[in-house]
């Protein structure tokens, strides 16, 4: 594969999709690859190239974990000990509960709490936390995986504990220098140089640029970094590898091993320690996404076949049928892997009825309704997640489909979201309780 055809893809699904800027690396045969379209953002001529800096979520959650896993090779943490071992003042509205979190399951999202939005950006680790005393806890530890923040800044308050510096500093120490990441840094820190800004696509086919980035000191442990496109593929290939000296390989290995499964979830069959694990035409990946200031990103892992990728683009919520577009290209182009969708089952009335109802979390809500004989999903963001973000796209409405024999697994057949597969879930009577809807679960609230 010439990088030659790597560009010409990009440039035509950027098009196709009208991304305002997207940088795309490639670690196939031993070599590298990379490709970039488009500008800083659509108010900035300045094209996108290898020193522009990215902002890349929650790709971050495996930045904390590795880091955490380092601990666990200098004996100072175990993945199976209590919480309270290492916090002994931490606390959850449910006492029991906070006595059996483990740190598993801060980093495998089983922790069973909801979500936690803080009001204050500027909140520290130590004061995000103690404000989780009074959030519900609606399943018990390690039952139910659903994707949430929280685990992972009481990750990067143990780092802190443990290693007497501040998070980020901490992670300069453990995983950053270390690995040779020269430019990877937090949106709290100042930021110099060539920087992309997000995007969020209107009704109005309007392009809202994200000026300031989201800097919430509590969120650099679950979604802060920063850094270069090269960096991000440094991080991948270090993934690939046997820990260089910075990790003991068994332990690098472990971290990609299921530790929970999960069922009709878009981002694979099981978790390991941060990362999704998903079998893809037999061959099995290791990934994870980010989504935050208007920039979506994915960064993926073949191991058996010694293959990453590392994709963002920045604008939503085009950025996550784009950057699914460029996965699945590059599984089939490279590695000759093809990612085919399920086909939903025809319309059920009777089924359809059972789902209809709002679902929400603190930070955002999923509508189902049946138009016509279609299941239509709507999804909006939180008029209280709007005062801490800024800015969120427009979601059109999408249909979406039940997949057979998958037991209320579905997939979403068009709209930006088309390809997700989710899953609703019964309580003990049997009537619908929630919708989990990328890697989120949210309660029915009518």
């Amino acid at each position: 594969m010439n990088k030659t055809s790597l560009q010409r893809f990009i440039t035509s699904k950027a098009d196709e999709f009208g991304i305002p800027g997207s940088a795309v690396a490639v670690f196939s045969g031993g070599e590298e690859s990379y490709a970039f379209h488009g500008t800083t953002s659509a108010e900035d001529a300045r094209p996108l190239d290898h020193d522009t800096l990215f902002h890349f979520g929650s790709i971050t959650k495996t930045y904390t974990a590795t880091a955490i896993m380092r601990l666990v090779a200098d004996g100072k943490i175990d993945l199976d000990a209590p919480v309270r071992r290492y916090l002994p003042d931490f606390r959850l509205s449910d006492e029991d509960a906070a006595a059996a979190v483990t740190m598993t399951h801060l980093l495998n999202h089983t922790g069973g709490w909801s979500d936690y939005l803080s009001e204050n950006p500027e909140d520290s680790l130590e004061r995000h936390v103690a404000g989780m005393a009074d959030i519900p806890v609606t399943t018990p530890p390690g039952e139910h995986a659903a994707y949430k923040n929280a685990g992972f800044t009481i990750a990067g308050l143990i780092m802190e504990s443990l290693t007497g510096m501040k998070y980020d500093a901490a992670m300069r120490s453990l995983v950053f220098d270390p690995v040779g990441l020269t430019t990877a840094t937090f949106t709290t820190s100042e930021l110099k140089g060539h920087v992309a800004l997000g995007h969020a696509a209107q009704a109005d086919g309007s392009l809202d640029v994200t000026t300031d980035w989201v800097a919430e000191r509590y969120g650099d442990p679950s979604g802060g970094i920063v850094s270069t496109i090269g960096d991000q593929l440094r991080w991948a290939r270090f993934h690939l590898g046997d820990g260089e000296g910075v990790l003991p390989r068994d332990l690098l290995l472990r971290m990609q091993q299921p530790t929970t499964e999960v069922q009709g979830n878009y981002f694979g069959d099981g978790i390991g320690i941060s990362w999704f694990l998903r079998t893809v035409d037999g061959v099995r990946t290791v990934g994870h996404g980010g989504s935050m200031s208007g920039q979506y990103s994915w960064l993926l892992l073949v191991p058996e076949k010694d293959f990453a990728l590392v994709t963002v683009a920045t604008v939503g919520p085009n950025g996550i049928p784009y950057n699914q577009d460029v996965v699945r290209w590059a599984l089939e182009t490279y590695l000759g892997v093809v990612d085919r969708d399920p086909e939903p089952l025809p319309f059920d009335g009777a089924r359809a009825r059972e789902l209809v109802g709002t679902y929400e979390t603190s930070q955002a809500r999923v509508l189902i309704s049946t138009p016509g004989e279609r299941l239509v999903m709507d999804f909006e963001v939180t008029e209280e997640a709007l005062e801490v973000i800024g800015t969120a796209p427009d979601f059109p409405p999408s249909e979406f489909g039940l997949l057979a024999d998958a037991d209320d697994q579905y997939i979403v057949t068009d709209g930006p979201l088309a390809g997700m597969r989710g899953v609703f879930s019964r309580d003990a009577s049997g009537g619908i309780e929630t919708i989990n809807l990328a890697g989120r679960s949210y309660r029915r609230v009518t």
